[in-house]
């Protein structure tokens, strides 16, 4: 097993065929950290607890919806006149001035 950096945080390093002969090992080792997986020397995937991935979840949906509320505060569509538009080719302001 070496070891690798992942934007920043060093992970231990498999190969594709050690996860395959000892995925269970591996399975465990997940519940304490991520675990690398490498196939020809490249790095393909990393392996994480179900745990961690809800967390990375729950962190892109927060980011993705501040973004959407700066946007709206700039002026761009909300998410109800996007879907308007995209629906009857009209916005709630469009649909208001007429």
């Amino acid at each position: 097993m070496g070891e690798s950096a992942i934007i920043g945080v060093a992970v231990n390093t498999v190969s594709a065929t050690e996860i395959k002969n000892r995925l269970g090992q591996y399975l465990a080792r997940v519940a304490v950290e991520p675990v690398a997986i490498e196939k020809n020397g490249r790095l393909v995937a990393v392996l994480l607890s179900s745990e961690e991935y809800e967390t990375l979840q729950r962190s892109d949906d927060f980011f993705w919806g501040q973004a959407a509320r700066a946007a709206e505060a700039e002026g761009f569509l909300s998410v109800e006149d996007s879907l308007n538009y995209l629906q009857d080719g009209t916005a709630t302001e469009d649909r208001a001035a007429s």
